[in-house]
């Protein structure tokens, strides 16, 4: 029962921050202003840039990588009450890192219309374990470098999250329920993405062009 309540306040508390919407959050308390009134109304990184600046993007991914990491951060210290000797911090900071991600993904103040989580994934990754988090951005910029499609590396490195968990986390008891909520973490990125793997498999899928400035949406993949 206790590891349940445990489990819930993680869910809850992980979804709340995964929700928080850093574009809007920065023009309210920065700029003193709502992003829902400005340019195309739409509280997402293109706009924000669009409206504020290109110098202001970076602030928006480090919103997006601080809320990650205190839920991740977060879900491991809660797991501690359940086992004293950090059995389970590891567990707790997946399953911390998929909750934020569905409220970045389905955030519910905006009918469940958000980003594709994929930062969300790789700060829990990370700070899962750094083992998973190396695998997982090896394999993205490995991608990256001989097929040039920035959605397939993303994926790509999803997929090799719940790999590495199977591979290098400990105890051995645990290795699989890690992997296991990895893979969900894994199969939601995939469901994101599935338009993406359409115009992959028909061949339409942009590649990225190297030295030139692309007019392909920042949060297209992220």
């Amino acid at each position: 029962m206790k590891v349940t309540l445990l489990l819930i306040l993680i869910a809850i508390v992980s979804y709340g921050l995964g929700a928080l919407n850093s574009p809007q959050l920065l023009s309210t308390f920065v700029f003193h202003k709502d992003i829902t009134k400005q340019g195309n109304k739409r509280p997402d990184y293109n706009n924000f840039v669009r409206v504020f600046g290109s110098k202001w993007g970076m602030a928006v991914i480090a919103v997006d990588v601080l809320k990650s990491a205190i839920a991740v951060f977060a879900g491991g210290l809660i797991m501690l009450i359940v086992n004293r000797e950090g059995n389970y911090v590891t567990v707790g900071k997946l399953f911390a890192g998929f909750c934020v991600m569905l409220g970045g993904m389905y955030p519910v103040q905006h009918q469940f219309r958000g980003n594709k989580g994929v930062l969300a994934c790789l700060v829990a990754y990370w700070l899962a374990d750094w083992r998973i988090g190396l695998i997982a951005t090896g394999v993205f910029v490995i991608v990256v470098a001989f097929a040039q499609m920035m959605s397939l590396a993303v994926m790509a490195a999803a997929v090799a999250g719940p790999i590495a968990a199977w591979i290098f986390v400990a105890p051995q008891n645990l290795k699989g329920l890690s992997g296991a909520v990895a893979l969900f973490m894994a199969l939601a990125i995939l469901w994101r993405h599935r338009g993406h793997i359409i115009r992959i498999l028909n061949k339409r899928e942009p590649k990225v062009k190297w030295g030139r400035p692309s007019s392909k949406k920042m949060d297209d993949d992220f």
